[in-house]
């Protein structure tokens, strides 16, 4: 799970269509390895690792490495934590990711990535 930081100050910056472009960019990497899409008011982003992904990319803390790199690239800082699957219910295994995340902006710190237990 993701949560791209100070979203209201890119689109005041680049558009809505422009950041939405470079969203797409940042997550073209390797489309195979994992499905990815947008939550909410859009700044919020669902990566799951797809069963056939690459051996490369099925480290979640490895793929977040890389997505975080991608982004950062692209001109869009983000904050991102790592949460497994433990339901068939969407919300259910997004709820710890997105807490934590929260938790940690609302603590003012950004662009890391967080795991429960720890972060990088």
């Amino acid at each position: 799970f993701l949560d791209i930081d100070n979203m209201h100050e890119l689109n005041a910056k680049h558009s809505y269509d422009g950041v939405n472009a470079m969203i797409k960019k940042s997550l073209a990497m390797r489309a195979t390895d994992y499905v990815a899409g947008q939550l909410g008011s859009g700044d919020e982003i669902l990566v799951c690792i797809t069963e056939d992904g690459s051996r490369e990319v099925s480290d979640p803390m490895l793929l977040c490495e890389r997505l975080k790199e991608s982004f950062l690239e692209n001109g869009l800082p983000a904050t991102f934590a790592i949460a497994p699957v433990t339901s068939t219910n969407l919300i259910e295994n997004i709820k710890p990711a997105y807490d934590l995340v929260q938790a940690e902006k609302k603590a003012n710190r950004r662009g890391r990535i967080y795991f429960q237990g720890g972060e990088r």
